[in-house]
């Protein structure tokens, strides 16, 4: 049965001021703490005339996201671009920038200040220059206009397009001397939790009911909208009718009834109204106990390649996930508290230039169970991998570990992987078995058994017997390993199938770790679970404000937020061509869809919210959102696109987001159902 919650009970409305308003679009749980390295993205600035992004990961790893700002122009023209300075003070100004064989001399100027002069970024190979520095420089709070002057070449420099010259900005480093001191959020002590109280009797509240309410709703067969209040005349009433107190509860805290030409409720009246409804509610929420069991699920493509990589200590992704919405990612940094105000979005739709990271080559498609329902039999409590899928996960693990890149890709080629130095084979078991309990420990999420621990050690060393080789021995267990089913399902075992249990500590920390990383917990919250302290609301606390601030937890933007609002079907989505021929971009021989670029706009108003510790009624009602200048124009031009035909009428490479105020209430948020 789902349990109703009104929103009014959600709000906390129970008390002497009824909907009290407050600004839910400031409020935030904690205060940004500023860029914490000083960092502006050359290929995030604001760009004007030449200006562009330029991949760089084909000239080697010295950039910052592996692109820069790229801009060309003649002597005596220049780049300008903006920035935002938070809060007044002195600040330390430094650039990195890109040295090439086509770059020119430059000037730097700050709001008309010269800075720097004669900065010749001719190099005859492409590189990255060492950092300049641009000095100690007061600086207001506001926008700062910044300037790259090109005022000539070096006579080595070849031009570029006849006459003209480039340049390339990585990165501006802008460091606060003497930044504002955050303040220390005091820990309190989390209340008990306690059965609720009402502080309201019926006897009290029935009065106020025939006067206000029973007239349109239960007297003389009136039942409007289908509200029928006199069926609440007992406490048990009222539990067994919880759906029709939550409308109640609504009803009267938003002051939505009595209609407004109806004779109304004195605010006491109606303070006695809602702490009855809401009273009821929470006695509801505690009355009906536990949750129902979660039901047991397997790991989706994006949460296995989440939980290998980080098994494996891989260096990137297994596959190129399209659940991976937008591409850049140098954006994210949630341990600041601060979402950027401008985003160069790169995502998996809008174009095929994305930015990927490493991908293993060869690697097995993600298996799908076509023969159960979950891929499993769960007669009993048993759980079982039937064998097509077993076969399935085990040619995956094996693709995964046989890899021709897999040994320069994995951390644990020198350690898991690593034969050991006794040459004596009889001596190797407890060393393997030192190996193999942290590593099974951490991929099972529970506890590992000497009994469990002694099977996988003997299979290495039957596989060393048979072949010779004990890294391929190890390969072999750990491609084993990631098609166990303790490896693949999400499961919470009970000993009682008709009791209700706590979770373990494991299983704690593998909920945790699943909903907001959408993987494998990591060393420290196994040490929790390992030593029993998770329960703890100090320690849970302080595990759900780490892993929150972890750039892993874009996952719950990723895997979570994706799927809630149902993003993907804006992609599955295709609008009749005819009649919605503005939806539509040629690029080459294919059609590109404009909805491919929305998905990006709820996206990162979701990551906003999580970064700034927002309130989640941004979620319904926010004042601002993030857009490109082309949807913008689709959302206020009456002819987006400046009226351009089918080719190439909209961007599909990368787009740049920035955050806009909204002109009304009707666009902001998200719509779900």
């Amino acid at each position: 049965m789902r349990i109703p919650i009104s929103l009014a009970f959600l709000l906390g409305t129970i008390g002497p001021v009824l909907c009290a308003p407050f600004d839910y679009h400031s409020v935030r749980g904690r205060e940004a703490k500023g860029p914490v390295d000083g960092i502006l993205e050359g290929e995030l600035l604001p760009k004007h005339g030449t200006a562009r992004t330029q991949g760089m990961r084909n000239f080697g790893e010295g950039w910052r996201g592996d692109a820069h700002l790229l801009w060309d122009g003649e002597p005596g023209q220049e780049m300008i671009t903006e920035f935002r300075i938070e809060e007044a003070g002195i600040y330390e100004m430094s650039a990195q920038m890109t040295l090439a064989p086509d770059y020119g001399i430059f000037s730097v100027i700050l709001d008309g200040k010269v800075l720097r002069r004669g900065i010749d970024l001719f190099n005859p190979k492409v590189s990255v220059a060492p950092v300049i520095q641009l000095g100690k420089l007061p600086l207001t709070r506001g926008e700062h206009k910044l300037a790259f002057k090109l005022t000539g070449a070096n006579p080595n420099a070849s031009t570029f397009q006849k006459s003209r010259y480039l340049l390339g900005l990585d990165f501006l480093k802008v460091i606060n001397l003497a930044p504002p001191e955050q303040p220390v959020a005091e820990t309190t002590k989390p209340k008990e939790v306690t059965a609720p109280k009402l502080t309201v009797t019926l006897e009290e509240v029935q009065p106020i009911l025939a006067t206000y309410c029973y007239g349109c709703h239960g007297e003389k067969g009136k039942v409007k909208g289908k509200t029928n209040l006199k069926e609440l005349a007992s406490p048990q009433d009222f539990l067994s009718r919880i759906e029709l107190v939550g409308k109640a509860a609504e009803a009267t805290t938003f002051q939505e009834m009595p209609p407004a030409d109806a004779k109304q409720p004195t605010e006491e009246e109606r303070r006695k109204l809602a702490t009855l409804f809401n009273g009821y509610l929470e006695q509801h929420l505690q009355d009906s106990g536990r949750l129902k069991p979660v039901v047991m699920r397997r790991l989706n493509r994006y949460e296995y390649n989440n939980a290998a990589k980080d098994l494996l200590e891989l260096k990137g992704d297994l596959y190129p996930l399209p659940e991976k919405v937008i591409r850049s990612r140098g954006y994210f940094n949630p341990a600041s508290g601060r979402f950027p105000d401008t985003i160069q979005v790169s995502n998996r739709a809008l174009g095929k230039n994305q930015i990927e990271q490493h991908i293993l080559t060869g690697v097995s498609p993600f298996a799908i169970d076509l023969q159960a329902e979950h891929g499993f039999n769960n007669q009993g409590d048993q759980l079982s991998v039937s064998p097509i899928l077993l076969e399935s996960f085990l040619k995956l693990g094996r693709s995964i570990v046989n890899a021709r890149e897999f040994d320069g890709y994995s951390a644990l080629t020198d350690s898991l992987f690593r034969a050991p130095d006794e040459k004596d084979h009889t001596l190797w078991p407890p060393i393997i078995e030192e190996r193999l309990r942290p590593f099974l420990e951490r991929a099972f999420r529970s506890a590992i058994n000497d009994a469990t621990l002694k099977r996988y050690v003997s299979f290495v060393m039957r596989e060393v017997s048979r072949h010779g080789n004990y890294s391929q021995a190890m390969k072999s267990v750990t491609a084993a390993v990631l098609a166990s089913p303790r490896f693949l399902y999400l499961t919470e075992t009970k000993k009682d199938a008709s009791a209700e249990e706590p979770l373990t500590s494991y299983e704690l920390a593998t909920r945790l770790s699943f909903f907001l990383w959408s993987t494998l917990p990591d060393e420290e919250l196994i040490a929790s679970a390992r030593n029993g302290d998770l329960s703890q609301p100090d320690v849970y606390a302080a595990h759900v404000r780490r892993m929150l601030e972890s750039p892993k937890s874009k996952a719950l933007a990723e895997n979570f937020a994706r799927q809630w609002l149902r993003l993907d079907q804006l992609i599955t989505a295709v609008p009749d061509f005819d009649r919605f021929q503005i939806y539509y971009s040629r690029i080459g021989c294919e059609q590109w869809k404009f909805g491919l670029q929305t998905m990006a706009e709820p996206l990162l108003l979701f990551e906003s919210i999580m970064v700034e510790d927002r309130s989640i009624m941004l979620l319904v009602d926010s004042n601002y959102s993030y857009r490109s200048d082309e949807m913008a124009s689709w959302y206020k031009d009456a002819i987006p696109f400046r009226n351009k035909g089918n080719r190439n009428r909209f961007n599909t490479g990368s787009q740049r987001f920035s955050r806009r105020s909204l002109e009304s209430r009707r666009e902001g948020g998200v719509i779900t159902s």
